[in-house]
């Protein structure tokens, strides 16, 4: 998803003056909370102003080094008519091969006529039509500059993501210990739902029950209560991730209960541009390790941005996100930042 959003700027660039945009059943939303598939459509349609329109398939490579083929999924290349297949007229496949900075425009039948069908072992055997990679190379052009920024920024934010996703886990570790230290050393763990931490703790239990509350927008407004400026980082990832548990687990929500989310979501972009530091690393406590401080805020600005998305989408009070991480400041200078914060030390540096 992130690599969909972050190519549709040089996308419209490339095929000026359509006008480009997402489309398929992931056009307002890059997850599908209901079913957690992927869509099957085509990623984008352009429209030219003599209304003609052409649909592309989204394909990107992260690395071409002994490739000996570039493999198409077959239904994607085409669709079965009595027993053939019948390569699609209404689209391309707009690829980019990362390490080369380039990118082609392919139609199903290019493929169809230069590749061969046969199994992919890193797709588990699952059938493709394999082009050779001297045919395809003849495809390619060269991106330039535009296109080896949109690549940093796709490699930039898939490390954001990658980073924040660490949250849940070191979360869940320190609470098993003490839940393991009430057996062994017999002491009690106290959960108070009146406190915001403890409040969170009973949305992540439940929702590591795959359980949900029975009235959960009454939870939701209980929860905004907790809120306030200046929350520790732990405390507001906490804070988003029982906002976001709550949201997606509440059914159509009246006209009060959308207020309610809307406020939640203004305060926390707010937060989150306000905490941000000079070299893109977040801070709230300073005798905290600024690498957790920021993957918290990190953690809280990908649920923001989830929420914010579904509600526009379902109840258009809310701009869309247009693209992933959008919400920070600079999220380039914060991906320098973890990239610095997690290379590790030299004996010459240690001194």
């Amino acid at each position: 998803a992130i690599a969909e959003l972050e190519f549709l700027p040089f996308l419209r660039k490339l095929l000026s003056p359509a006008d480009v945009e997402k489309y398929g059943a992931d056009t307002d939303l890059w997850f599908l909370q209901q079913t957690g598939k992927l869509t099957q459509e085509p990623d984008y349609r352009a429209v030219w102003p003599d209304k003609r329109q052409m649909l592309y398939e989204f394909q990107y490579a992260e690395s071409a080094e002994g490739l000996k083929y570039f493999d198409f999924k077959v239904s994607k290349v085409g669709k079965k008519r009595k027993g053939k297949r019948i390569p699609h007229e209404d689209r391309q496949f707009f690829y980019v091969v990362k390490p080369s900075a380039e990118y082609a425009f392919i139609a199903p039948r290019w493929i169809m006529e230069k590749g061969r069908e046969g199994a992919v072992p890193a797709w588990g055997s699952r059938p493709a039509y394999r082009v050779p990679v001297s045919q395809f190379n003849k495809l390619l052009k060269s991106g330039g500059k535009g296109l080896r920024e949109t690549i940093a920024a796709v490699d930039d934010k898939n490390l954001l993501l990658s980073f924040q996703d660490e949250f849940l886990d070191l979360d869940a570790t320190e609470f098993s210990h003490k839940l393991q230290r009430a057996v062994e050393e017999q002491k009690l763990v106290k959960i108070m739902p009146t406190t915001l931490n403890g409040f969170f703790r009973v949305c992540h239990l439940l929702e590591r029950m795959r359980k949900t509350p029975e009235n959960p927008k009454l939870w939701l407004v209980y929860l905004a209560s907790f809120f306030k400026r200046g929350l520790s980082a732990l405390e507001f990832a906490r804070w988003l991730f029982a906002l976001d548990f709550l949201y997606f687990s509440a059914e159509e929500l009246a006209e009060n209960e959308q207020a309610v989310i809307k406020k939640a979501l203004d305060d926390a972009r707010l937060e989150i541009r306000d905490r941000a530091d000079h070299d893109g690393s977040f801070a709230s406590d300073p005798n905290a390790p600024p690498a957790e401080e920021t993957r918290r805020f990190l953690f809280a600005a990908n649920l923001l941005e989830d929420i914010q998305q579904d509600f526009a989408a379902r109840y258009k009070r809310a701009e869309r996100v247009n693209r992933i991480y959008d919400v920070l400041p600079d999220f380039a200078q914060t991906a320098k930042f973890i990239r610095s914060a997690e290379k590790p030390v030299s004996d010459k540096d240690r001194g």
